[in-house]
């Protein structure tokens, strides 16, 4: 159980014994803001003239208007962290579903190089690929290359990453499927 704290603060020229089960630092805190707050309103052109009912409304009701509006601005921010836990999940499947659909297109070209490999034994060639920017290799020293663990990075690299892949992949089956109906290299 918590135990009551006791400390004395000064609010308005005034001694006050404050307690409760926040530290001492707490209510010290929570006294300077009441007297920051009374120091504004009493610097306000006339509010000194009014009576003392009227001065502890007004400060009140400052207080009470502080208040709500933090209250507002903590709902909205609360908002956005939900808004962006939702997007965050929504992308995060996105990407479970991107390196599936990955995965099953290297399977299949994986099993299409073989098939390739298998009607180029018959015939007695070699098929090779060279992809845009990259010396040539076989698919299947592509494939091999793609299925290494990337090191952990940034969201938006893993993105661009997976980007290129797709289009390699792309490119490495239609350049598979031509080899195979056309028997013949493609550079």
């Amino acid at each position: 159980m918590d135990s009551k704290h006791y400390t004395q603060v000064l609010i308005d020229g005034k001694v006050y014994t404050l307690g409760g089960s926040e530290d001492e630092g707490y209510l010290q805190r929570v006294a300077s803001y009441v007297n920051e707050k009374i120091g504004t309103m009493r610097r306000l052109p006339g509010f000194t003239k009014q009576n003392n009912e009227y001065q502890t409304a007004m400060i009140a009701l400052n207080i009470a208007d502080d208040y709500f509006k933090a209250q507002e601005e903590a709902e909205m921010v609360k908002e956005q962290r939900d808004e962006m836990e939702r997007e965050t999940y929504s992308l995060k499947h996105e990407l479970v579903s991107t390196q599936m659909k990955l995965e099953a297109v290297l399977k299949d070209l994986a099993e299409r190089q073989s098939q390739l490999e298998a009607l180029s034994k018959e015939k007695g060639q070699t098929v090779a690929v060279r992809f845009e920017g990259q010396e040539k290799k076989t698919v299947e020293g592509w494939i091999e290359e793609k299925r290494k663990p990337e090191p952990e990075g940034d969201f938006a690299a893993k993105e661009a990453a997976a980007s290129r892949d797709q289009e390699l992949t792309r490119k490495a089956i239609h350049a598979a499927m031509e080899a195979r109906s056309g028997g013949h290299k493609k550079h």
